[in-house]
């Protein structure tokens, strides 16, 4: 198995993370224009709006990674997928395992009920920006949330961007 270098999952990250940023941003916008002005309704339409957003988020891996293709849109661009140990294609359950640093998202839903603030949602970037960091360490290629599902993200070719 031929691993990408550390900048292609990072680029591949930034292009997914746009493409679902959009989305959400989108889906926050509506939803919270349903708070009519009242603070209890605009954390509770808040708590709603962050729920969805991080389904959204751990539907989209899921559903990109464990399809046909093997990988997010951000994953094509730069030739990249998910694989099993045995360069296969990975199912769904793995794939879902394989999210869990997104699973944090979560917490930043509850932080909307809990009137916490948005310090928490900060520490919550520096810790996935920390578990990404992980891909530089041994085994190379390999990120701490790609070990723990037991997949590997491979170069499968070229991509949009050639070599």
């Amino acid at each position: 198995m031929q691993y990408p270098k550390a900048w292609e999952r990072f680029a591949a990250a930034a292009v997914d993370w746009l493409l679902y940023t959009v989305f959400n941003f989108g889906l926050i916008l509506v939803l919270t224009s349903f708070a009519f002005g009242s603070v209890a309704m605009q954390r509770i339409m808040g708590f709603v709006a962050m729920l969805a957003a991080a389904l959204l988020i751990v539907a989209y891996k899921v559903l990109f990674e464990s399809g046909r293709l093997q990988a997010t849109p951000g994953k094509l661009v730069f030739g990249l997928k998910v694989v099993d140990a045995g360069g296969g294609r990975a199912g769904w359950v793995p794939v879902l395992l394989r999210t869990w640093p997104w699973w944090a998202f979560f917490i930043t839903a509850i932080t909307q009920i809990l009137l916490v603030g948005y310090w928490v949602h900060g520490i919550i970037w520096l810790g996935l920006v920390g578990l990404f960091a992980t891909i530089v360490l041994p085994p190379g290629g390999r990120c701490l949330h790609d070990i723990t599902a037991g997949l590997h993200v491979v170069k499968a070719g070229p991509g949009m961007v050639g070599r």
